[in-house]
């Protein structure tokens, strides 16, 4: 089994450069992006692990008081 090594004319360069944006667009986005940052920050802090029952019977997942 041959192997060939990458030479740099494999490499693929695309000619296509992508256009400026009108400003408001880019407003648009960054309101946009900002409001999904804003939700998962939010998602991330309400999620809270449910306790739940192991094969023991033993709950996992509960704060433990263990101050006498």
């Amino acid at each position: 089994m041959a192997i060939n090594p990458v030479d740099s004319s494999s490499n693929y360069v695309s000619q296509v450069q992508p256009q400026p944006q009108p400003r408001d667009e880019r407003e648009a986005l960054k309101v946009r992006d900002d409001a999904a940052a804003k939700a998962a920050a939010a998602a991330q802090v309400t999620e809270t692990p449910k306790p739940t029952v192991n094969t023991q019977g033993q709950t996992v997942g509960s704060v433990i008081n263990v101050q006498a």
